[in-house]
């Protein structure tokens, strides 16, 4: 494997990976004792549609490709994603930051959330939080696959640049004194959504800088909901 290259693992991130047509594609290996796998058969007939190379290999093979045995019979190598520098996404109407989330699941998740409700835009900290790697991917389900992602900034950067363009920036915290839907009502024209890290949340300078800091009302015993599940409610509400 080159050193630019990346190996993807996972029926549906392999296939969407394909389908999107952004990377460049060097092989696709597939388990050769999943061909009545209605999935993998699917998988299988658009590869060979679209002149892909396939080998068909046992799931020992799978899992040296690709160091885990959450390849599902699929493992594609590929060139590397594909970003978007920041400035190109100015102007976009929603934009989704992760401020230091650092769980892979978690960022996958969230960009699942986010392709689903239409939010085609995501801001990645240039250091200190996963970009996309292999397990966001597939985590992600592929949906990273169709998603603008910029990751040349840091979060408080991204943040100013966005106030500047004119941008609502609105963080999701605890401790928000305003709620999703009255930021929804008020309809911004261009809404910039902060979710944080699983331990530390937005930071304290990004939650000075936000035009609203936003709460979900809670009733249940648990003090705090996961960062991906937030985010995702965050995202249906202000799509």
């Amino acid at each position: 494997m080159q050193e630019s290259s990346e190996r993807i693992y996972g029926i549906n991130p392999v296939f969407e990976a394909v389908c999107a047509g952004r990377r460049k594609i060097e092989c696709v290996w597939l388990n050769k004792e999943g061909t009545s796998n209605p999935r993998q058969k699917k998988l299988a007939s658009v590869l060979a549609a679209r002149n892909i190379r396939v080998e068909w290999t046992d799931k020992g093979r799978l899992f040296d490709l690709c160091g885990t045995r959450e390849h599902q019979g699929a493992v594609l190598e590929s060139g590397p994603f594909p970003y978007t520098p920041f400035a190109e996404l100015l102007g976009q109407s929603r934009l989704l930051l992760l401020d230091s989330i650092e769980d892979p699941h978690n960022v996958g998740a969230i960009m699942r959330s986010a392709e689903v409700f239409g939010w085609k835009n995501i801001l990645l900290p240039r250091r200190g939080a996963p970009l996309v790697i292999p397990s966001v991917a597939k985590s992600s389900a592929g949906a990273c696959e169709h998603l603008n992602i910029a990751c040349n900034c840091s979060p408080n950067q991204y943040v100013k640049i966005a106030l500047d363009e004119g941008y609502t920036v609105v963080s999701l915290d605890g401790a928000g004194k305003t709620t999703l839907e009255k930021i929804r009502d008020a309809k911004p024209e261009k809404l910039l959504l902060v979710a944080g890290g699983e331990n530390s949340g937005v930071s304290q300078f990004i939650l000075n800088c936000s035009n609203y800091v936003a709460a979900i009302p809670q009733c249940g015993h648990v003090n705090s909901l996961n960062a991906s599940v937030a985010a995702g409610i965050a995202l249906y509400v202000l799509k």
